[in-house]
């Protein structure tokens, strides 16, 4: 049996601690990946959401009250649910406009009513591994989408 000389035995610790500090650096990467993907996701399903919902309260947009009641009924009765279906939005919100820059909840001049917005501003995800290294401990995702009548379309 050899006596490892102190110098060698001064490396091989190094090793050790060289390796515990890439298995850190690589489980912070993957973590980094994870967060930065449910992000991604939250905001696509967001997006969805609002130009499905945008665009079906624009279609029923036709120049009444009962066309502006229908359209807020058609947001509503959406299914809203994101982070992988598991959350209802919350804060969702239904706005109309004659030239698309003035917009109104509940529009004076129906008649000329244009435009239909949705907003879903409150979609705080919790951040997983970026809060256990000091970062936000949840993450705020808006959406909004702007669709237009005849022919309905998005138009933001």
């Amino acid at each position: 049996m050899s006596v490892l000389e102190p110098r060698k035995r001064a490396r091989r610790g190094f090793v050790l601690i060289a390796m515990c500090g890439c298995i850190f650096l690589l489980l912070a990467v993957v973590g980094l990946a994870f967060d930065l993907g449910r992000i991604y996701i939250t905001r696509n399903e967001a997006q969805v959401f609002t130009d499905a919902a945008s665009m079906a309260a624009a279609a029923q947009l036709d120049g009444t009250a009962a066309g502006v009641a229908r359209a807020k009924a058609a947001v509503e009765h959406l299914p809203a649910r994101w982070n992988l279906g598991t959350q209802p939005f919350a804060g969702v919100t239904a706005e109309f406009s004659a030239d698309g820059r003035r917009w109104d909840a509940e529009p004076d001049e129906v008649s000329e009513v244009k435009f239909a917005r949705v907003r879903a501003p409150d979609n705080r995800l919790d951040i997983i591994f970026l809060s256990a290294v000091g970062g936000p401990l949840n993450f705020n995702v808006p959406a909004q989408a702007v669709a237009a009548t005849n022919p309905v379309r998005l138009v933001e």
